[in-house]
């Protein structure tokens, strides 16, 4: 006996005729939300008893376990436990060409799934190494099923047909009757057959289901069924089903798409409509979405559906801190780069989450000392968690008991040590006591509870899947720890409405209901849902998200489908198109109200978001057009409940302007730094250094952005400061090391033993910067190969330094070494000068010659030419009142040094270039000290002094220092005065901040 396909006949009559000669009928259809139904309207028909309601999946195990051999079904937790474990044992050569990973335990799991029976046991011949690959992991696959004395649902269906084949069908087979079917698995199909061909199996169709019958006659062998893809079903028209044309929504883009849809939903619930239904394919995620918004305008929301633990919050926190501590583990073991976890962000999203028991400040200063040091080892960060776990908790116990916060445990150490040490069970079950204690507003202003009771359900899944359900099956945790994002729990949610909805429910003209009742509840479902609905069961229902994406008209692509096809085990499914236009009239007839369909028509990258066929079908059949909603209002979109702005006039002063009350703490004073801690620090005046007056001079707005705003970099750095920081710490370690040895000086005789020396002093300066070590203000610490790689390379551009000194300035020795001005009480331009020289050289007769370390690779850049010589454009620079030179650094301490009590004759002023291998001293030198000729001992590469008598200069260099420090007086008289506009002339290195300026208007 063949299946039977009955179109258009009344369902129930079918049923009640088969049951009265059958005495028995089981009825598989799609969905639970279908069994539903068709429970109620057998019931209704009084056709209830001898009629068996039920899914595929249901009855297949109902059979196995009246006709099997005692196995269990698996479950699909235990299906990827078991995976996992397989290929836990398998070593990476074995497994190429594949790999394993999470992608290649879920493609496996889902091979196993639908075609175990013809893929395992050498039932498939391998057409490539990879299949060959695939069909082994199977086999393994099917062997660890009987050993755990479980079977998968493929291989229970294929012995149930043989076992049908060879006797009398049981009373829950004898008569299958099939309606609202979209799918079925090859196994299914193949036992229906069997069925059939000794019993009774009928296919119900109804009116709108006529171009199933070629997929279902095609499915059970029938040698005439059309080719796939091909149907006789027209066009969706309006007609018997809707009893209305549907409304139709079209959102511009996903920014205007959470308050659009809230606000179609709100209106639905101002017009009357007190149970509101949303289908949508992804019914949970609109929910997340949707629900607080929902909330604010009085409207609860409910929904059900399977949570992926990858999903949730403690599923992503969780995969995160494994893989962090997966990364640092490989550092600590010198096979990984300690760059590949630094500067661990993941930490700080862990404390800012509800599931540390920590908070969003000790997650701010957390992050700020990780980034805040390249030398840190991972023992470093558990000390700082450690640190920051015990004066939360300490905090935390002087709480009253009724504060919300005062039972929440902090565990935000031991959770992350609990995984460096390979101990997940502990880790979760810290996050989950977490989880139970926090207050549900931790997880969210309005669905605060509804999210925190998912996080407690995924939970406590994972946790009986890791701990209890991977034991029972003989799986590694570390095994079981690849599974456990895709493990799924089903769940349900309730979000209520809002208590403070009343201002809405007011700008609506609804009632303000005393008992706080909200004023709808909307139901989140799948559109299969929504069609098996009763007709007018629902006040209105909002079909949301009909787009291409969420309804495509393909079928199922890749390798299982693939497979499926060239191993004859394909699965039964209507075409896409076909059973969109059975479900969408059906779901929208729901509704007593009528519905509305909507879609987004842009992605947030603003590509076309192209609606479904069935959306344009049905519009087409209304004869109608979308209302459109824009993007237009950004910060009402933004709000869950937008409220009227607040207009105020302000007049804004530009930022290139300081008022006279802000320019005494802004640039003149600042609290004295020596105070004693507590007490109330007096105003004492402000230091300037050296650098800080070169900076303003290049340009004020530069130097109020880098000195008072003070913009930090996030994240301690690698780039030129911190291998200027370094280089400056070698050359001063390097002298002070000749200096204490009695060496004078680096010179052509003991150059050989002056490298050696800097070999030492390079690795002993090295090894400090690696251990955070160094009076500068930034170690250079390298945390990667490429790193290390550029700090080895400045050891050659030290000893090119080295040569280079050793023909320099020969009648002058480094004497001070980091000359601190600091605690001097000396002045410049009228101000207090502070700072340090990086060195001062002199020779016998108390001459001196200010060197400023500039770690750059070309020392033209710090070139000074006497300004009484006529340059290249014809014009005399010294003629301007106002020139000074690019370069003021070692000019100012130059001068200060002058006037110290040091008595030292300053005749030089220069900068000493230290990068590239060609290092250079450029700058402002007395005449008797510019070279004449190439190894003179005077100052190399620099050939033009102070006075420059042979092109006609006149200015002599104690000269120079005087007109530089009159004109910084004048321009730090601005500086006094509060100028800290743009320089007129922008300057190369400071661009960047000219953008802070903007014209001065009324707002």
């Amino acid at each position: 006996m063949a299946l039977r396909v009955c179109k258009d006949q009344d369902s129930v009559a079918v049923i009640a005729r088969g049951v009265a000669e059958y005495g028995r009928v089981t009825l598989l259809v799609g969905t639970p939300a279908a069994r539903d139904a068709w429970r109620s309207r057998l019931a209704d028909a009084g056709v209830g008893l001898g009629v068996d309601v039920t899914v595929s999946s249901a009855w297949l195990q109902e059979l196995w376990g009246l006709l099997g051999d005692g196995r269990r079904l698996v479950g699909p937790v235990e299906r990827q436990l078991l995976m996992a474990g397989v290929l836990d044992g398998i070593a990476p050569a074995d497994l190429a060409p594949l790999a394993a990973n999470v992608g290649t335990t879920r493609l496996l799991c889902r091979l196993a799934e639908r075609l175990l029976p013809v893929a395992s046991g050498g039932a498939a011949v391998p057409a490539s190494e990879a299949e060959r690959a695939v069909f082994s992991l199977l086999d393994a696959y099917a062997d660890a099923l009987e050993a755990n004395g479980l079977v998968e649902a493929s291989q229970a269906a294929e012995a149930l047909c043989t076992l049908l084949e060879k006797g009398p069908l049981p009373a829950c087979a004898h008569e299958v009757t099939l309606a609202d079917v979209r799918t079925l698995p090859a196994h299914t199909v193949h036992l229906l057959r069997v069925i059939a061909d000794a019993g009774e199996v009928r296919w119900l169709l109804g009116a709108d289901q006529a171009a199933f019958a070629p997929e279902v006659a095609r499915a059970f062998g029938a040698e005439d069924a059309p080719d796939r893809g091909t149907t006789d079903q027209p066009a969706v028209s309006v007609g018997t089903e809707m009893s209305e044309a549907p409304d139709f929504l079209e959102v511009a883009g996903p920014h205007a798409k959470t308050r659009a849809y809230a606000e179609e939903l709100s209106r639905m619930a101002g017009e009357g409509a007190g149970e509101l239904v949303v289908a949508t394919a992804r019914p949970l995620e609109l929910l997340f979405e949707l629900a607080p918004a929902l909330a604010a305008r009085g409207i609860a929301a409910e929904g059900r559906g399977r949570v992926r633990f990858g999903q949730t919050l403690s599923g992503q926190q969780l995969v995160a801190l494994l893989d962090l501590a997966q990364r640092m583990g490989e550092a600590e073991a010198g096979r990984a780069d300690a760059g590949t976890w630094w500067p661990a962000p993941e930490l700080a999203d862990w404390l800012a989450s509800p599931l540390s028991g920590a908070s969003v400040h000790e997650a701010r200063q957390l992050d700020k000392r990780v980034r805040g040091t390249r030398a840190l080892a991972p023992e470093g960060v558990q000390r700082l968690l450690q640190s920051c776990q015990g004066r939360v908790t300490a905090a935390r116990g002087k709480l009253s008991s009724t504060h919300p916060l005062s039972k929440v445990p902090v565990v935000c150490a031991d959770v992350f040590q609990a995984l460096c040490q390979g101990r997940p069970v502990t880790a979760l079950k810290l996050m989950l006591s977490v989880a139970e204690t926090q207050p549900s507003s931790s997880f969210g202003t309005h669905d605060g509870r509804a999210r925190q009771q998912v996080e407690i359900a995924l939970l406590r899944g994972v946790l009986e899947a890791v701990s209890t359900m991977a034991h029972d099956l003989g799986v590694s945790q570390r095994a079981a720890l690849q599974v456990l994002p895709a493990l799924e729990v089903r769940t349900a949610w309730s979000v209520p409405a809002a208590a403070d909805a009343e201002a809405e429910r007011a700008e609506e003209g609804a009632p303000d209901p005393s008992s706080g009742d909200p004023r709808a509840v909307a139901r989140f479902m799948t559109v299969d849902d929504a069609a098996a609905l009763p007709a007018s069961s629902a006040d209105a229902e909002l079909l949301a998200d009909v787009d291409i994406e969420s309804y495509p008209l393909a079928h199922e692509e890749g390798v299982v489908a693939e497979l499926g096809e060239r191993l004859g085990y394909r699965p039964f499914e209507v075409e896409p198109i076909a059973w969109q236009r059975c479900v969408f009239p059906r779901a929208v007839a729901a509704s007593r109200s009528g519905a509305v369909l909507a879609r987004v028509a842009h992605d947030r990258q603003a590509a076309d978001r192209y609606p479904a066929a069935i959306w344009t079908e049905l519009l087409t059949a209304a004869g109608t057009a979308p209302r459109v909603r824009g993007e237009g209002d950004v910060v009402a979109d933004f709000e869950p409940v937008p409220r009227a702005p607040r207009e105020e006039r302000v007049t804004c002063l530009s930022p290139q302007e300081l008022s006279p009350d802000a320019v005494p703490y802004l640039v003149l004073r600042h609290r004295d730094p020596s105070a004693p801690e507590g007490a109330s620090a007096p105003l004492v005046p402000r230091q300037f250094s050296a650098s800080q007056i070169e900076s303003y001079l290049t340009c004020p707005l530069c130097w109020f952005v880098s000195n008072r705003v003070r913009p930090a970099r996030l994240d301690a750095g690698f780039g030129n400061m911190e291998k200027g920081n370094f280089v400056h710490d070698v050359l001063y370690r390097f002298h002070q090391t000749l200096i204490d040895e009695g060496v004078p000086r680096v010179t052509p005789g003991n150059l050989d033993a002056s490298l050696r020396r800097l070999h030492e002093v390079f690795e002993e300066v090295r090894a400090e910067h690696a251990r955070g070590k160094t009076s500068s203000s930034a170690p250079l610490v390298p945390l990667t190969a490429s790193e290390r790689l550029q700090l080895d390379r400045i050891l050659p551009e030290m000893e090119a330094v080295l040569r280079y000194e050793a023909g320099a300035l020969e009648a002058f020795h480094p004497a001070y070494l980091e000359y601190s001005f600091n605690d001097l009480g000396a002045t410049y331009a009228g101000f207090p000068l502070g700072g340090r020289i990086d060195r001062v050289d002199v020779d016998a007769e108390g001459h001196a010659v200010v060197i400023d370390y500039k770690h750059r690779s070309n020392p033209d850049q710090f070139r000074l030419q006497d300004p009484t010589v006529t340059n290249r454009a014809g014009a005399v620079p010294a003629d301007d009142p106002d020139w000074l030179p690019r370069h003021t650094q070692s000019i100012i301490y130059a001068q200060a040094l002058r006037r110290s009590s040091l008595g030292l004759d300053p005749r030089g002023a220069v900068y000493l270039t230290t990068k590239g291998g060609k290092p250079g001293i450029r700058g402002a030198v007395s005449a008797e000290l510019a070279q004449e000729e190439p190894g003179d001992g005077r100052t190399p590469g620099l050939l033009r002094g102070f006075p420059d008598e042979d092109h006609g200069g006149t200015m002599r260099l104690d000269e120079l220092l005087d007109r530089v420090e009159g004109v910084v007086t004048r321009r730090l008289a601005a500086l006094a005065a509060g100028d800290v506009r743009a320089s007129e002339s922008e300057q190369m290195f400071c661009g960047r901040s000219h953008g802070l300026g903007f014209e001065r208007r009324d707002a």
